[in-house]
């Protein structure tokens, strides 16, 4: 069984994973609205996290979901993501 501090950060994973996609959507539900340039911004968030995630294996720690997060907000917001 597991322990609560495990719950816990699954927990908030799986919150984290949650705002990170639901930025993404909205992105790109708006995708023929936005620049080209927004577009490739959100085409390369998406190649690094499919990039990672790739690689990833399940006794390895998990994707830092804030990261992809902070980085779609920050698109979201209009600023520049590099």
């Amino acid at each position: 069984m597991l322990g609560e501090t495990q719950v816990n950060a699954q927990r908030e994973g799986r919150a984290t994973r949650r705002v990170f996609y639901h930025r993404y959507d909205l992105l790109l539900a708006n995708w023929y609205l936005l620049t080209n340039g927004v577009q490739e911004q959100i085409e390369q968030v998406r190649q690094d996290l499919h990039d990672e995630l790739a690689g990833w294996r399940p006794h390895q720690p998990e994707p830092d979901w804030n990261a992809y997060a902070d980085r779609v907000n920050m698109i979201c917001r209009g600023g520049f993501v590099g």
